[in-house]
């Protein structure tokens, strides 16, 4: 409540009360003022002026009902001044308002510590985040690359291949015609001699059959008899490529998790907690999820690779959890 004009002083209970010592919760006039600061005892405290005066609410020693004037260090609490004499005699003590300056600066240099400190783990943390994220870019990156490269070495293949089939089957059909032809003359030249044969099969005259005969059997012997070639064969040797195979043809990718500790202060011990970290990797044959506690290191086709326990094929990273 604002201070009342007709507060009288708590000492001399003459004067108008327009000043109040906040440590010992009494309002004084301007002469009970001067005097209490120039109390040894009382020469800090802090003293409100004015018309408009709201003093805040004092705990008290709930024992003897008195303000709390003195902080007991030993014990680490407020006293009064009846607290001091008796229970606190031989303790070692400070004036309360000392003692809350004291702890008024201890508390500030322990909040702008953590601050500085939690913006260089912030600093820290973006910086790696940064740089983690610029490595998977790159990776991904080359990673495409190389697919494409081998796409491109495997067309290039792929194209000879049947480039080079191509080229043969046109030789060898070139080949395959010159001889069809040969043999076709042949025939035809053999149907003649036989359309021949039949007509002279209706002569009479014994000595003209004998004249045709002799040209039919001229002309056959004239054409040898040719033999079939060798025909050429092809066959493909398909090579038992596999995908694992395929995978070895790509490099590795490697994981070094997050290791995130978290220390717990006291006055009297320093504490550390490490998470737990386990991993899932998935089968890239038949899907199922496997959770392992060891560091993520997914290596194709190598003894030391994560297989499936399923199915046998290799497993890649997922996620931690």
């Amino acid at each position: 409540m604002a201070q009342s004009a007709l507060k009288s002083c708590d000492i001399c209970m003459n004067g108008p009360g327009r000043n109040y010592c906040e440590q010992c919760d009494q309002w004084m006039c301007e002469n009970c003022k001067t005097l209490h600061l120039r109390s040894k005892m009382c020469r800090n405290h802090t003293i409100l002026s004015g018309s408009n005066i709201n003093p805040e609410e004092k705990l008290f020693c709930k024992e003897h009902y008195e303000n709390f004037i003195f902080y007991c260090i030993d014990c680490d609490m407020p006293i009064c001044k009846i607290c001091s004499v008796k229970k606190h005699k031989k303790h070692d003590m400070s004036e309360i308002n000392e003692s809350s300056q004291e702890l008024q600066a201890e508390v500030k240099r322990v909040i702008d510590s953590k601050i500085k400190s939690v913006k260089t783990n912030l600093g820290e943390i973006e910086q790696v985040t940064g740089k983690y994220q610029s490595d998977i870019k790159e990776a991904i990156r080359v990673i495409t690359e190389d697919g494409k490269q081998m796409k491109q070495w495997i067309d290039k293949k792929v194209q000879a291949l049947i480039a080079s089939l191509k080229g043969k089957e046109t030789a060898n059909q070139k080949v395959f015609q010159s001889i069809r032809t040969g043999f076709q003359n042949d025939f035809e030249k053999f149907q003649k001699c036989q359309t021949a044969f039949t007509e002279s099969q209706k002569v009479a005259d014994a000595t003209k059959l004998l004249t045709h005969l002799k040209k039919i059997k001229s002309e056959l012997e004239v054409e040898s008899e040719k033999q079939p070639p060798i025909m050429p064969t092809m066959k493909y040797n398909k090579k038992n490529i596999t995908e694992r195979d395929i995978f070895n043809l790509f490099g590795d990718t490697s994981f070094k998790e997050i290791v995130y500790s978290v220390e717990q202060t006291s006055k009297k011990e320093i504490r550390k907690q490490s998470t737990k970290s386990l991993y899932r990797y998935g089968c890239i044959n038949c899907g199922e999820e496997t959770i392992f506690e060891q560091e993520p290191i997914v290596r194709f086709g190598q003894a030391n690779m994560c297989e499936c326990s399923s199915c046998g094929y290799p497993t890649l990273f997922l996620f931690s959890g």
